[in-house]
């Protein structure tokens, strides 16, 4: 598992794919942070939402970038393509951890740098580590999402772009239109599920457990719902 990895985190490094969402997420955290005070759950809040983009983005791209010739010899000589594929889904899970730990640990060197001035109240151990996990586990559904369209699963790729696009943002926005036309609220169980952790969050000075663990144990659920399902069709699916 340890060489596959490797091997995987510098075919992506390689191609550069991943300094634009990089660039991206820093340039959006620069300036998101760049006016102060700010309530901590809803910077947080926001900034996840935002690292789900990036990641679909990621994990498209990282899909996008497989060579079919490359991923028949690697399987060959793995002679495990359940663990090959899985390996893959771990790379993105690692960039999504990283991006994560730089969606925190920016504001707060920032508030340290602005003498705690940077959030409404000061900020709580309990406030760090909810906010890494809600990053996480945006990132989680991010980077399964974009990857589940895969070449070998939809070979449009121009297709594959516009539903990856419609997905995302369905994801964010299915609560909307699940207010104005109460029917699709069993339809949009098919997107991401950002609205309801996102969702939960809103209006809200602490973290509060209780009212995110349904939405959190949706997330997780939907997040491997999309891991086992890509796993299973590209080992369906042949070359």
């Amino acid at each position: 598992m340890k060489n596959l990895l490797i091997y995987h985190f510098k075919t992506y490094l390689k191609s550069y794919k991943l300094l634009l969402p990089f660039l991206i997420y820093l340039i959006y955290l620069f300036a998101a942070y760049g006016i102060m005070p700010f309530s901590i759950v809803s910077s947080f809040s926001e900034s996840s939402g935002v690292l789900f983009f990036i990641m679909a983005y990621v994990g498209f791209s990282f899909a996008e970038l497989e060579n079919p010739v490359t991923e028949q010899l690697v399987l060959l000589r793995l002679q495990n393509d359940t663990l090959y594929y899985l390996s893959r889904l771990m790379v993105l899970m690692i960039i999504g951890f990283v991006m994560s730990i730089l969606g925190l640990l920016y504001p707060l060197i920032a508030n340290i740098v602005n003498h705690n001035q940077l959030f409404t109240r000061s900020i709580q151990f309990e406030d760090i580590l909810s906010g890494f996990f809600l990053h996480c586990l945006m990132a989680f559904l991010g980077a399964l999402t974009g990857s589940f369209f895969h070449p070998r699963i939809i070979k449009n790729r121009k297709l594959a772009v516009l539903l990856l696009f419609f997905f995302t943002v369905m994801g964010l926005s299915k609560g909307a239109l699940a207010a104005s036309f109460p029917p699709t609220r069993w339809i949009t169980v098919v997107f991401p599920p950002v609205f309801e952790i996102l969702g939960a969050l809103t209006g809200m000075d602490f973290f509060n457990l209780p009212a995110l663990l349904w939405p959190v144990v949706w997330g997780i659920i939907y997040g491997l719902a999309l891991l086992i399902s890509q796993i299973y069709i590209l080992k369906r699916v042949k070359f």
